[in-house]
């Protein structure tokens, strides 16, 4: 420190003076006073490792670092390795690897395997010879650093240890590592190009009257889901009679809706689906290019935004290239067709008019099926700004939030002078149950809080009976199959009953949700990671009495969102703060604890299934009973679906939401099973709910899955065995050899000891077919569960981008993984006690299987929603494999050592018998 008080130090080789309160957090100072957004601004209480940078080359957390430890010494950010257009070697391999999805914690990691490797000073950027970006198509290594000893894999795993990642893509970032550490890593299977027989082009439509949740997947009530199948009759879609235009097409049913050209040549695609990490924005584009004929270089894709897209409603339930890229791809189909009507004429003004019902894609050919590298990762990975937590305008405030410590408290004390007599503090909110502070430093933000927390006196009611754990909606009656004649198979036949739960679980995005907003006389601009831009419109202007053209939401990339988190909140939030300040942008961000505490968690859930078998080992009547609470509260236009709108004064009651299908989402089995009797029922619990990924699949696959291979066991049949008897689904039956063949299946009649577990579904019976076949080590000391190797086949349709596809597979499959193994969110008469990663574990880098994927590709059918399909099987492969290995059957989530032990326990003597520990 020099005598003026400054501190000096080296960053990315620049000697830097800094006339700041030491105590300040480095990430704050990189960020904020220096631009360095490539630290990304994770959980700052160092649990998730997203803003490590280079000390004196060791990786240190930077929001755990004041200003004053680094004076002297020098630090090395995502930005002082390379940039988007020459990335370091280490950069270089995570983009050859496409070692990503929303890629927020990427950069933390990156610097964690540079201080590993050594020798990653800002000189090895320009020495190096980094290559110029892009990502290889298929499994070649990437360049090293050149000077890397083989490394370890306990070193490897030590660097990674405490990152965190909730994608799921620990997979390829282990093989990124792998390979600069001098390891060999085997490259990824083709795709199988099926033929067009069974099971192919003629595959049956799968018919349910409980499709799709209106309220998550499409813009406005009464349009039609676009078709995943093609129809029985009709070969292939283009050959289909002409149909009305589905979906968004309805209400932008015009060419210029889509599609536009510029002046440069190239061409804007305007798609209202949201980049959420699944690369839909790279995905698309080949969609729209193979249809137009033209390279991928020519294509420009916007984000989301309500004054420049169309209302695709929410980017969920797996639709973005099912409904989304049929959209494109049709108007894709009427651009070229006018364009050369229009050359034909004469006529050299741009393609504009309807898309006609006869626009329709070949689904091939082209940029499809390509392995095409994402266009936003280069940024993303090099240290670039790319996410709402990133944007910087001009005259930037930043807010934050106190929130109660439970929904039903209220403030009985507060001193706002706490927190306005700050340095810094531009505006203090007080509105009933609502306190922001805004602030032109976020540091002095964050510290004002803190202050206002600790002179804050907050009441509990006095009455048990109030508050949300006393809530008295009716339970909702939700039939999705009534057969007759269950009840009699059910008195016949061996009878087999099975009770099946899971918990609350958490979104837990590895950095908390960030708006930004700004308030002018006739106008509010929100720019924001919500997953649908549309219906946040219509939700704020209902909760601020604003008038919806009043307002404008653009989408722009967030950490990963799994459902829905707190996004929406957090823009509502923005605009309450922004509404203080008039003309100045505001960025609010929650707390880490806050979006743990307040998030939609995903319902607890729990399932009776009863079964018979005939002499033959089939099965005569299926009878599922589920119990659940909601599972979409998203915002929609009411007015009372945000936090804010509850704490606010006069505040609007939150609603819920119970109904609907997310809750018996998946729960038709694809198996023939006699007569069926499958009901849900919805009632309300003590915590918010709403959608997280895959909704109600995840836990009716499991039970299903789970049952199914209780029946197979009954029935003395082997598991796979069993369950084709019950395909007549021949794309089903597909993945499921698939699967096996590929896994190497054992056939085997009840626990076998060897730790072999399969499962197959069709996520929602309408979306991409997956099975799965897992491969588990089970401690009979402790209980814990290692999961060895995950196969994965998946029929999505045609394979638009091999790569992506595989990506979000491998992604689900780790993320069901982390929910089955230790995901639970806790909560007792003080409120949610799950409020950070040490009180609500995770996966971890050392818990990553050997995953293996195995795609069938069907050219010339459309694709069908996969991004979802992986994770729902993958608690019952889990459950099944463990089963196998040790012959204890678990019927509760998480499969914790605990639970494990307490189900061996309470095992009757018939049970103990096919123990084989």
């Amino acid at each position: 420190m020099t005598e003026s008080g400054s501190i000096s130090t080296v960053v990315n080789d620049a000697p830097t003076d800094l006339d700041l309160d030491p105590e300040t957090p480095l990430v704050t100072v990189l960020r904020n006073d220096l631009g360095l957004r490539g630290v990304r601004q994770g959980c700052a209480i160092g649990e998730c490792g997203a803003c490590v940078v280079l000390v004196d080359g060791r990786a240190e957390r930077s929001c755990q670092l004041p200003l004053s430890a680094v004076a002297g010494r020098r630090v090395t950010t995502p930005e002082g390795l390379g940039t988007p257009d020459r990335p370091h070697p280490i950069q270089q391999a995570f983009l050859d690897r496409q070692a990503a999805q929303c890629g927020y914690c990427l950069n933390g990691i990156i610097m964690s395997t540079a201080a590993l490797l050594g020798g990653a000073a800002p000189d090895g950027a320009a020495s190096g010879g980094a290559a110029s970006g892009g990502a290889t198509s298929g499994g070649a290594a990437p360049t090293g650093t050149g000077s890397s000893p083989r490394l370890s894999e306990q070193e490897i795993q030590v660097a990674l240890a405490e990152h965190l990642c909730r994608c799921g893509t620990h997979h390829r970032i282990l093989r990124a590592v792998r390979e600069l550490a001098g390891h060999e890593q085997p490259s990824p299977r083709p795709p199988i190009r099926m033929d067009d027989g069974p099971g192919g082009r003629d595959a049956p439509e799968v018919a349910a009257d409980l499709r799709a949740d209106r309220a998550e997947e499409v813009p406005t009530e009464g349009t039609d889901e676009v078709p995943g199948v093609a129809s029985e009759e009709v070969p292939a879609e283009h050959d289909r009679p002409a149909e009305p235009l589905p979906g968004a097409l309805a209400t932008a049913p015009n060419v210029e809706d889509w599609l536009r050209p510029l002046p440069d040549g190239r061409i804007e695609v305007r798609s209202g689906r949201a980049e959420l990490g699944q690369g839909v924005r790279t995905a698309l584009a080949q969609i729209v290019a193979a249809e137009l004929g033209v390279p991928l270089e020519r294509l420009v894709v916007r984000s989301a935004a309500t004054d420049g897209t169309p209302d695709e409603g929410y980017t969920a339930g797996s639709n973005s290239l099912e409904a989304g890229g049929t959209a494109l791809a049709r108007a894709a189909v009427a651009y070229r067709r006018l364009a050369a009507e229009a050359e034909d004429a004469g006529d050299g003004s741009p393609p504009t008019g309807p898309i006609r019902p006869d626009d329709l894609p070949r689904w091939e050919g082209g940029p499809v099926g390509e392995a095409a590298p994402r266009s936003d990762l280069p940024a993303k990975l090099t240290g670039a700004p790319a996410y709402v937590h990133d944007l910087t305008l001009p005259g930037m405030l930043y807010a934050r939030a106190l929130l109660p410590p439970r929904e039903d408290a209220r403030p009985a004390a507060v001193d706002l002078s706490a927190a306005k007599d700050l340095p810094g503090v531009e505006a203090v909110v007080h509105d009933s149950r609502l306190l922001l502070v805004v602030a032109t430093r976020e540091d002095a933000a964050v510290r004002a809080v803190r202050r206002l927390a600790r002179t804050t006196r907050w009441e509990q009611p006095s009455d048990p009976g109030t508050g949300p754990a006393a809530r008295t909606e009716a339970p909702v009656r939700a039939s999705v199959v009534e057969e007759p004649g269950v009840e009699q198979a059910l008195t016949s036949g061996r009878v087999v009953r099975a009770s099946y739960a899971k918990p609350y679980e958490a979104h837990a995005s590895v950095a908390p949700s960030s708006a930004v907003a700004l308030v002018e006389p006739d106008r509010t601009t929100v720019w924001t990671h919500s997953q649908g831009v549309y219906p946040l419109r219509r939700e704020l202007a209902a909760a601020f009495g604003l008038p919806e053209d009043a307002l404008t939401v653009r989408h722009v990339d967030g950490p990963g969102c799994y459902g829905h988190n707190g996004a929406d909140d957090a823009a509502g939030f923005a605009v309450a703060a922004a509404r203080a300040v008039p003309g100045r942008p505001v960025r609010f961000q929650y707390a880490v604890q806050d979006e743990f505490g307040w998030e939609p968690y995903g319902p607890p859930m729990s399932a009776d299934l009863a079964a018979s078998l005939d002499a033959d080992g089939r099965v005569t009547g299926w009878r599922h009973r589920i119990r659940t609470d909601a599972h979409t509260a998203r915002p929609h236009g009411t007015g009372d679906r945000l936090v804010v709108s509850w704490l606010r004064a006069d505040p609007r009651p939150r609603p819920w939401s119970g109904g609907g299908e997310g809750g018996v989402r998946s729960a038709e089995p694809l198996y023939e099973l006699g007569a069926r009797d499958i009901v849900g029922e919805y009632a309300p619990g003590p915590l918010r709910t709403s959608a997280l990924r895959s909704l109600g699949g995840y836990f009716n696959t499991f039970a299903i899955e789970s049952f199914m291979d209780e029946l197979a066991e009954a029935a003395g049949a082997d598991p796979v065995a069993f369950r084709l008897a019950h395909l007549r689904d021949e794309r089903a039956r597909a993945v499921l050899e698939a699967a096996a063949a590929h896994a190497g299946w054992r056939e085997r009649v009840g626990p076998s000891g060897r730790g072999q577990g399969v499962a197959v579904t069709r996520y929602k019976g309408s979306k991409a077919y997956v099975a799965q076949v897992a491969e588990v080590d089970v401690d009979a000391a402790t209980g814990a569960v290692a999961v060895r190797r995950v196969v994965v086949a998946c029929d999505a349709g045609v394979v638009v981008n091999p790569d992506g596809l595989r990506n979000q597979l491998e992604g689900g499959v780790l993320q069901g993984l982390s929910r089955a193994l230790y995901e639970q969110v806790r909560h007792g008469p003080d409120g949610v006690e799950s409020l950070d990663w040490t009180s609500y574990p995770v996966l971890r880098f050392a818990d990553v299987p050997e995953l293996e994927v195995v795609l069938l590709d069907r050219p010339g059918l459309p694709p069908l929603g996969a991004g979802e399909a992986s994770t729902p099987p993958t608690p019952a492969v889990l459950a099944n494999a463990v089963d196998d290995a040790v012959g204890i059957r678990v019927r509760e989530l998480p499969l914790t050592p605990a639970r494990l032990r307490a189900r061996l326990e309470e095992l009757t003597d018939a049970e103990l018998a096919r123990v084989r520990i």
